[in-house]
């Protein structure tokens, strides 16, 4: 059997390999990940690792993906791609270092709450038994509190007699203690899960307060970079779900050692947590297979709000506390988007709205208190910086803005560390900049001419015209393409919306950026390269992290959490695969044209 010697950066491991299989699956085996977003389709050339042999660059079985993927000095050096490079002996590897941790919206669209939460604080101070009154202490529990028909958690119920001559504290669910205590401090945990991050804010139930967040990349992002990635991973996977399902609920509860930790409040002390997210994520929150998303016509296993106890997930907060996963409206309209909604208030607004949550999907609402309609464009994980062939995310070193102009390339990094690729909304910057310096035309394509005053710039990677903004990082025919695929299915997406309701984009007075890419990407960008139509230029508003917010206000208050599902009940979805003139559509908005 073949011996993987693996070199992390922190330390050397010594693994078994089974022959034959790929790279990617061992390292997986062995709780060793390697950042994949195709899934380990040998699409992305994402997954490169550094393979020797004896000390030596590893040169053998090259594949015919990896002489397409990585550059002739990269192969000269080892590099390999995990995915495609089957172990059939005695290896050493080099994984890459951990990336630090990615820029995360995490800012909210209100900081007003209203407080009106099913989870109840009241003060007993029971009645003392004697020879003529042998009542039951949770007989006097029922009386002090006023509810005949009381029901008490197993835990709660041990604890009753160790108050029974003093005054505690009752929380109470539903018409259940679900706990008694001697403070009456109550918390609860919001969780927007992202299909790239995840955002964790503990709030105070009785204040209406958030105390803190956490926000942190998903880690199922190593399986892959969208949802149907995962889900195919799920699907070829023994226990694939249950493998999805654990890493998300495993960086939730580090997510909240790191928030009770920072403010010294106890984990037993959060008696709700209220997760909104799209359906897949939802789905595998819950260990829920959710192939039938996947495939037509795409339906999903659940669409309403789920109930739960965080003892059934393995969340490390109370263990009877109430875990609630909100109404999503269809496959691919998840909670998120109604929590959007929810925030934006766009449900009640006499004004037309457009919301674009533009994340890894892009789902988006058009209406108002009249109507509503949404739809979830197939945009891919481009905006992401996935997909892009110097593409990363928002993270440290990431090219997040530029300026191409006059014959110069001026950028700005995320935290002004050294540039190791661009993120979403820098790669958008530069094609909008790009358009306007005639560097491509309105089909994509370089332009000659522009060769001449950007010689500097232009030279050949592979065999295609790639353009450099430094001496390592470049924008190629590929990125654009990729580009337009994006912003063309959001675009049309748009205009389906449009037709389907009967208003044209003059008749929208309000839009709303929501999402990851949504709030960082540049207004002039976006019009510019024809992603939002150019008559709405002078009506986008950044919306923050709405998701967060939505759950936010449904954690803090029933009669919002109620609104939430007449939201969701009240949103017609249109499939846009099936949309007659989606392609059509498609294809018009493919082209580089504001609006």
């Amino acid at each position: 059997m073949p011996k993987i010697t693996v070199y992390t950066g922190k330390e050397v491991l010594q693994i078994d390999a089974k022959e034959g299989s790929s790279l990617l699956d061992i390292l997986a085996e062995n709780s060793l990940y390697v950042e994949a977003p195709c899934g380990g389709k040998g699409i992305c050339g994402k997954c490169k690792v550094a393979v020797k042999k004896d000390g030596k660059p590893y040169l053998e079985n090259i594949t015919k993906e990896e002489k397409r993927l990585l550059t002739s000095d990269e192969l000269q050096k080892g590099i390999r791609l995990c995915c495609n490079l089957k172990v059939f002996e005695s290896l050493e590897v080099f994984l890459p270092h951990s990336k630090i941790g990615a820029k995360i919206l995490s800012g909210l669209y209100t900081n007003e709450f209203e407080v009106k939460s099913d989870i109840i604080i009241k003060k007993v101070v029971l009645e003392k038994p004697t020879l003529e009154d042998q009542r039951s202490y949770f007989s006097r529990l029922k009386f002090s509190l006023e509810i005949g028909d009381l029901k008490i958690s197993n835990s709660a119920l041990r604890k009753l007699t160790n108050y029974k001559d003093k005054e505690f504290f009752t929380v109470l669910y539903n018409g259940e203690v679900i706990e008694i205590k001697q403070t009456s401090d109550a918390f609860g945990l919001a969780v927007d899960i992202g299909t790239t991050t995840v955002v964790c804010y503990l709030v105070d139930l009785l204040k209406g307060k958030v105390l803190d967040f956490y926000s942190f990349v998903n880690p199922q992002k190593k399986f892959g970079a969208d949802v149907i990635s995962r889900i195919d991973f799920a699907k070829a996977k023994e226990d694939g779900v249950f493998v999805l399902q654990k890493e998300i609920i495993k960086c939730i509860n580090e997510a909240i050692e790191i928030l009770t930790g920072r403010l010294s409040i106890s984990k037993n002390e959060i008696y709700k947590a209220v997760f909104v997210g799209n359906p897949t994520m939802l789905h595998f929150l819950l260990g829920i297979d959710p192939l039938t998303i996947a495939t037509s016509p795409f339906v999903p296993v659940f669409a309403d709000k789920i109930e739960a106890r965080a003892q059934d997930l393995e969340l490390e907060i109370n263990k009877n506390a109430v875990v609630k996963v909100l109404d999503s409206v269809s496959a691919y309209v998840g909670a998120d988007i109604v929590a959007g909604i929810l925030s934006t208030k766009m449900h009640k607004s006499e004004k037309i709205c457009l919301l674009l949550d533009l994340g890894t999907n892009g789902e988006m609402v058009l209406g108002n208190k009249q109507f509503m309609i949404a739809a979830s464009a197939a945009a891919g994980p481009a905006f992401e910086g996935v997909n892009i062939t110097c593409g990363m995310n928002a993270s440290s070193g990431a090219i997040d803005s530029i300026k191409i102009k006059d014959g110069k390339v001026e950028f700005t990094t995320i935290e002004n560390g050294q540039p190791k690729g661009i993120c979403g909304s820098g790669i958008v910057l530069a094609v909008a900049y790009m358009l306007e310096e005639g560097i491509i035309d309105e089909t994509g394509r370089f332009c000659e001419d522009a060769k001449e005053r950007y010689k500097h710039n232009f030279e050949q990677v592979n065999g295609q015209t790639a353009f450099f903004i430094t001496d390592s990082i470049y924008i190629t025919q590929k990125d654009i393409r990729e580009i337009q695929l994006a912003k063309a299915a959001i675009c049309a997406g748009i205009r389906a919306m449009l037709k389907q309701s009967g208003i044209s984009d003059d008749d929208i007075e309000n839009v709303f950026l929501a999402g990851g890419f949504g709030n960082y990407i540049n207004p002039w960008a976006a019009v510019r390269i024809g992603l939002i139509p150019q008559r709405l230029k002078d009506k986008i508003r950044s919306a923050g992290n709405t998701a967060g917010n939505g759950a936010i206000l449904a954690l803090l208050s029933s009669k919002l959490e109620e609104e939430f599902e007449e939201i969701k009940n009240r949103v017609r979805y249109i499939e846009l695969s099936s949309f007659p003139e989606f392609n059509e559509l498609f294809v018009e908005c493919m082209v580089f044209e504001q609006g």
